[in-house]
């Protein structure tokens, strides 16, 4: 989704304006006035105004006053206390200007006023560019939309100065000027050609002095009818007799898929160890292969078939010349078709055939005494069983 530079939205800071009581015994009226401390030109905005215990009846007047114009925004003559709050426009501006916000509160014997500084700025609305996919086959027609919004994410009626389509060498294939979206969202296509060059392309918008760009690729693709997943542990232990594969296959819509999987094994050939003196041995002339063993089974009626491979398969040769590694393969040959799709694991081999771990093993001891416990024996390819130790 392609998108225009970095916009700050509006945020709102509160302003307040409050009389004040020049002694205790004698309150004068005060008040108070709200707006947000940054406004957006052009914009609805909310003020409120309060006046409370007036003594006498006072004149409220609030202005927003620029270098060229002074706005009254609110104005009321009341003796009673209220508290109102109304909408305003704020004024159009280009970029972003510095205001004074005045409340000035007049009576008979009060008179009040404050001068804040407000700011007005100009937000230019977010465009997106979406596509329908982001792949196409060449000779396939290529929708896609472009999308304005204001800062609360309404759609802003917008002018896109020019559209443009480019090809992988840069090349303009498609161009659309002076499109309006009308506070819609702007559709349009764009039919490939049969020959299309393969690779990226790239949708562009100018806004004003902003362009933004999104990228889709033409490329000559077939979505696969079923995939295959393999599940194996990734460390077994060369103590071991025999671990298991399980390999499953589904259609892209979920059902399993029918048909033979086949899996092979193998413990991959180290002639030239980086952390060993090289081994001057030809595989050929000592007819030297790597050790594997290949199973094949027709997939059940979940999609999966279950395999158990012998680890002493693989142990046969000489561990110096071999990696502490199985090479695991998996195709899987669909039913009635014969496409097949295949999928790779690499499972580590590891010396440890078990692990000792003390069992409750007491918190305080005497120093000089006997210092009795019991050890858990735990195999790293079988569960875990207790037995007695004792240690002086």
């Amino acid at each position: 989704m392609g998108l225009s530079g970095s916009q700050m939205w509006t945020w709102t800071l509160w302003v307040f304006f409050c009389g004040t009581w020049v002694a205790p015994i004698s309150a004068e009226p005060h008040y108070m006035v709200t707006m947000p401390a940054i406004l957006e030109a052009g914009a609805q905005t909310k003020l409120c105004a309060s006046l409370m215990e007036p003594n006498e009846t006072l004149t409220m007047t609030v202005t927003l006053t620029s270098q060229e114009e002074t706005t009254i925004l609110h104005e009321k003559t009341s003796g009673d206390e209220f508290l109102e709050c109304i909408q305003f426009q704020v004024p159009s501006v280009e970029n972003e200007e510095v205001t004074k916000f005045e409340v000035e509160v007049r009576g008979k014997t009060f008179y009040s006023k404050e001068v804040r500084k407000v700011q007005i700025k100009a937000y230019q609305p977010l465009t997106f560019i979406q596509t329908d996919k982001p792949i196409y086959l060449p000779g396939q027609t290529v929708h896609f939309r472009v999308v304005s919004m204001d800062t609360k994410f309404r759609l802003a009626n917008q002018m896109y100065k020019i559209i443009e389509l480019e090809d992988p060498n840069n090349n303009r294939i498609g161009q659309w000027l002076n499109e309006t979206s009308s506070s819609k969202i702007l559709q349009l296509s764009y039919n490939l050609n049969s020959e299309a060059r393969e690779g990226t392309y790239r949708v562009s918008v100018t806004v004003h002095t902003n362009k933004i760009q999104h990228y889709f690729r033409v490329e000559k693709y077939v979505l696969p009818k079923f995939s295959i997943t393999m599940d194996a542990k990734d460390e077994v232990s060369i103590g071991q007799e025999e671990f298991e594969t399980k390999v499953c296959s589904k259609y892209t819509y979920g059902q399993p898929a029918p048909g033979s999987v086949t899996v092979k094994v193998c413990r991959p050939l180290q002639i030239y160890g980086y952390d060993r003196p090289m081994l001057h041995i030809n595989p050929e002339d000592h007819k030297i292969t790597p050790p594997c063993e290949t199973m094949t089974k027709q997939v059940d009626k979940t999609g999966c078939a279950m395999f158990e491979f012998n680890m002493s398969s693989f142990t046969k040769i000489d561990k110096k010349i071999l990696y502490d590694r199985l090479d695991v393969s998996a195709t899987m040959e669909e039913e009635g078709t014969g496409i097949s799709h295949s999928q790779t694991k690499t499972i580590t081999i590891s010396y440890v055939i078990g692990k000792l771990a003390f069992v409750d093993p007491p918190k305080i001891y005497d120093q000089g005494s006997n210092l009795e416990g019991k050890v858990r024996m735990i195999k790293s390819y079988q569960k875990a069983y207790n037995g007695g130790g004792q240690k002086d």
